[in-house]
């Protein structure tokens, strides 16, 4: 490679990775679009009939719901986007999963099991991480329809803080293992796509890495490492 080649490389890359984050952006905001315009629509339609029929207390109820689910689409995608936006403090991760705990509405029929071992404090975000950690807690709910056992374990080896969410519900199936990570892609009925692929930014913005196994019917492990960072933040 001659010195000019070496001296274009970084522009070639930097225009490549402009491009290829405009691409990513188009596509969110694509779908952001797509996600907004049901409840929107549904918005404008019973505005539509109140000018008819004012006295229509369904048509309210209508409304009611139709900002909520707004505003849950944009306070998801507000969580995807601002993942890597961190304030971190000294704090036990088990406390961490105490919050991500917090106010979740458990089933009957679910097990709840929490394995703690001996974990000293950590530099993180408690806010953004109870937060990923509570996006795979729901993303394990959303797999056990029926009963079954959610399993949480926190351990701490080399440095490392590693917690595992664990379901024994229907796992993951190949064709959502190739989409599992890409936002607003999903293959359940309700959500937004964007929980795992929340939960992995949160945790990689950390310097962690987050994986995964399952198999289908018998339920499926994530897997979040932690290290401890190696200089004041």
């Amino acid at each position: 490679m001659s010195d000019s080649d070496r001296e274009e490389s970084p522009d070639i890359d930097e225009e490549y990775l402009e491009k290829k984050i405009i691409e990513k952006m188009g596509h969110i905001s694509s779908e952001l679009a797509h996600d907004l315009r049901s409840p929107l629509q549904t918005i404008q339609n019973a505005i539509y009939l109140l000018e008819r029929n004012p006295d229509n207390m369904q048509l309210f109820v209508m409304v009611r719901q139709s900002l909520t689910q707004a505003t849950e689409i944009l306070d998801t995608f507000r969580d995807y986007y601002k993942a890597h936006i961190l304030q971190r403090i000294e704090v036990d991760p088990v406390k961490v999963v105490d919050l991500a705990f917090s106010d979740l509405e458990i089933p009957a029929n679910i097990t709840v099991i929490r394995e703690t071992g001996e974990v000293n404090p950590i530099s993180i975000d408690p806010s953004k991480m109870a937060l990923a950690i509570r996006k795979l807690l729901l993303n394990a709910l959303d797999a056990m329809p029926d009963d079954g056992e959610l399993r949480v374990s926190i351990t701490e080896e080399n440095e490392t803080v590693k917690i595992v969410i664990s379901d024994s519900g229907v796992g993951i199936s190949p064709e959502i293992s190739e989409i599992i990570y890409t936002p607003f892609l999903t293959g359940q009925k309700k959500g937004r796509g964007l929980g795992v692929p929340t939960a992995k930014r949160v945790v990689e913005s950390h310097g962690g890495s987050m994986s995964y196994e399952s198999i289908e019917g018998e339920g499926t492990h994530f897997n979040i490492n932690l290290p401890r960072p190696t200089v004041n933040l």
